[in-house]
């Protein structure tokens, strides 16, 4: 059902979020078409599938040992997001056939390390949650298939520690960590917000509420990362170029010192400076400017080209259209 089929209820229900200038109706339209996975078999599955579905997550798959045990979750899921479509399957089903179709994958079972490679060769962003042996609890994310800079999760492998905090402490923490990865899987699909769980470990010591982020670094080396293998293209991800695109430009500019979403506001400015048909030579950074700059022009109408690498940076080139969106 189309956000305009049900319009007073839709706005009505997510006016909160659709006030916000980071999310507007177009960002809750978004989410309402989003694909989540979820991996699960902790109590923190309830705040992560409560505060998703609340959100307005159009559709949330769901892999778990037992679903009957969670049907009370789906449930209140379902009242509290009346259009939503929620999945539910066993852990043991087919892996390959579940995923296809996902946006983003949330492992709160510890089941990164099954996940992490098939998830890497399907382009699928995987966030993941543990806890270390000094009672330190933990989430990050591996896209690392959108940037070689962008470390995945097996370039430094974290602890898999199954045993639970001690109580009252683990309770405390699936409440956290279910907000937080909710939270970063919002900011993941509608492009907005620090992304710093993409190249950080960000910990919380439960017991003294002392937050912590520690960076992560690319292994060169790395089993998962450092073997390219063909991926097939999927719609909104950013291909590279296999060899630099050699062409004279009309106009050149460099974005490399900005951040988003300054990178994308000022190859706008610069393009409107130009007439229909002049072609305009960007240079940027990996991570979110490579992601998200190709991606908003072409939604806005604009002819880009596949990024090239530029020891180490990346070039685009882009031509003004007679009437982009």
């Amino acid at each position: 059902m189309t956000p305009d089929a049900r319009a007073p209820e839709w706005a009505e229900r997510y006016s909160r979020q659709i006030i916000l200038k980071e999310i507007g109706g177009q960002g809750q339209t978004r989410l309402g078409e989003a694909v989540v996975g979820l991996v699960a078999d902790q109590e923190i599955l309830v705040t992560t599938l409560l505060y998703l579905a609340g959100a307005g997550i159009g559709t949330l798959r769901l892999r778990h040992p037992d679903p009957a045990r969670i049907a009370a979750t789906i449930a209140w899921a379902r009242d509290l997001n009346p259009t939503i479509r929620i999945e539910p399957s066993r852990t043991d089903g087919p892996l390959d056939s579940w995923l296809a179709g996902l946006e983003l994958l949330i492992d709160l079972d510890q089941a990164w390390p099954d996940l992490h490679r098939v998830c890497h060769a399907a382009r699928i962003p995987l966030l993941t949650t543990w806890s270390d042996a000094d009672g330190l609890a933990w989430i990050t994310g591996s896209k690392a298939y959108l940037d070689p800079a962008l470390p995945c999760l097996a370039c430094a492998p974290p602890p898999v520690n199954r045993s639970r905090l001690a109580e009252p402490w683990a309770g405390l923490w699936q409440g956290l960590a279910g907000t937080r990865l909710a939270t970063e899987a919002i900011k993941y699909l509608l492009d907005i917000g620090d992304a710093a769980v993409w190249d950080h470990a960000l910990g919380l010591d439960v017991t003294s509420g002392e937050p912590d982020r520690r960076a992560r670094r690319n292994n060169p080396a790395c089993p998962v990362c450092a073997r390219p293998t063909p991926r097939p293209d999927t719609p909104g991800m950013t291909r590279m170029a296999t060899t630099p695109l050699v062409r004279e430009a009309d106009a050149f500019l460099d974005i490399t010192a900005d951040t988003c979403p300054m990178t994308f506001v000022r190859v706008k400015l610069r393009l409107e400076s130009m007439a229909s048909g002049q072609t305009l030579r960007i240079r940027l950074s990996g991570g979110e400017p490579l992601m998200n700059v190709p991606r908003t022009l072409r939604d806005q109408g604009f002819k880009v080209s596949d990024p090239w690498n530029e020891d180490g940076l990346f070039g685009l080139l882009v031509e003004k259209t007679s009437d982009p969106g």
